[in-house]
């Protein structure tokens, strides 16, 4: 995906950082790591790093690394306001894939919206962007 399209498709000014890039890959990895990877979370993963303009291989290295530390790479992105709903979203939309968010995943998701020190407002903000896209998914299965 050309690395200019993020920046228009998750509002943000210019492309991510590799190393940012990596760290919202990894987050993702971790919530979805909570009670075992399927097909359809992978899938998602693989989209969000296409289109934040991911290395290749960033996606199948978050996988293989056994002890990923989402502490790490939530630290990494904290310090960029822009992206801790955007990741939260996205952490949501992986959790909900597979069409049940476990109690494995409501615990990753709650120590990530703690650690990025989310509000209220951002968590309810994310959820309904998360739901809005699940609509379109929808919609779209249905053209």
């Amino acid at each position: 995906m050309n690395p200019l399209a993020a920046p228009y498709l998750y509002g943000l000014d210019e492309p991510l950082d590799a190393k940012l890039v990596d760290a919202y890959v990894t987050t993702l990895v971790c919530v979805a790591k909570a009670n075992g990877i399927v097909e359809s979370e992978s899938r998602i993963i693989q989209g969000a790093a296409d289109i934040l303009g991911a290395m290749p291989f960033t996606v199948s290295r978050a996988l293989a690394t056994v002890d990923a530390n989402m502490d790490d790479a939530l630290g990494k992105l904290k310090a960029h306001p822009r992206l801790v709903a955007l990741v939260y979203r996205d952490a949501l939309l992986v959790a909900r894939a597979d069409g049940v968010t476990t109690a494995e995943e409501n615990v990753a998701l709650m120590q990530m919206a703690t650690q990025l020190g989310l509000t209220a407002e951002q968590r309810t903000s994310a959820e309904e962007a998360a739901d809005l896209l699940g609509q379109v998914r929808q919609k779209m299965i249905h053209i």
